[in-house]
C-alpha cells in the first residue's frame, strides 16, 4: 500500500492505495457495492484505466475537497474519487466505467483518511487477491478503453503525454 497526503487540505487525512491482482471475490464486492454496503469503507477502482498513481490522486484530492465543501455529486466519498476520474459529469456512466465490475481480476482500493494500517487490514481483509506493487499498472493498461473513455487522439503515442490528456480531460469536467 502507498499513502499520499493531500497538501491542500492538511485536515484530510492522506490518501491511501493499494493494487491487487487475481482478485477472486469481484462478484460478491459488486453486489455489496450496488446494494451501497457501509462496510465498503474504500473505492475499487478497474486498475486498467489507470495510466499513473497522479491519476488517482488528483481524483481523491477533489472528493476530499468536494467533501469537505460539502458538495459530494454522488452519495459517498468513495463513489465520488471513481466519479473524478471520468472525464464526463454523468455519475452512472462514471461508475459503470471506472468501477469494478464481476469479471474485475486486478482492481486498486482507494481510501482517504484513516490509520494506515488498519486501511491495509480492511482492504486486505475485503479484497481476496494478491496485494503488489504500483509498477505493475504499466502491464495492466487498456489503451483501447482508456482511448476510447477519454477520447484520446491516436497521434499521441507516448504514456506522459497519454497521462497529460486524461489529467486535462478531468479537470475540464469541472470547466463545462
Amino acid at each position: 500500500m502507498e499513502s499520499y497526503p493531500i497538501e491542500a487540505l492538511p485536515g484530510a487525512g492522506d490518501v491511501h492505495m493499494a493494487c491487487f491482482t487475481m482478485v477472486k471475490n469481484a462478484p460478491d464486492l459488486k453486489e455489496r457495492l450496488q446494494v451501497q454496503d457501509k462496510s465498503l469503507a474504500f473505492a475499487m477502482v478497474e486498475s486498467n484505466l489507470i495510466m499513473d498513481v497522479f491519476q488517482l490522486l488528483l481524483a481523491a484530492t477533489k472528493a476530499a475537497q468536494d467533501n469537505e465543501a460539502g458538495k459530494l455529486s454522488t452519495q459517498s466519498l468513495s463513489s465520488e474519487i471513481i466519479y473524478n476520474l471520468s472525464p464526463t459529469k454523468n455519475i452512472s456512466d462514471s461508475l459503470k466505467r471506472f468501477s469494478i465490475t464481476e469479471e474485475t481480476t486486478s482492481l486498486i482500493a482507494v481510501k482517504i483518511g484513516g490509520n494506515p494500517i488498519e486501511v491495509m487490514e480492511d482492504m486486505s481483509r475485503t479484497v481476496d487477491g494478491i496485494l503488489v506493487s504500483f509498477s505493475k499498472l504499466d502491464q495492466e493498461k487498456d489503451m483501447v478503453k482508456l482511448r476510447q473513455y477519454y477520447k484520446i487522439d491516436t497521434k499521441v503515442t507516448e504514456d506522459k503525454a497519454i497521462l497529460n490528456w486524461i489529467i486535462g480531460a478531468m479537470a475540464m469536467k469541472n470547466a463545462q
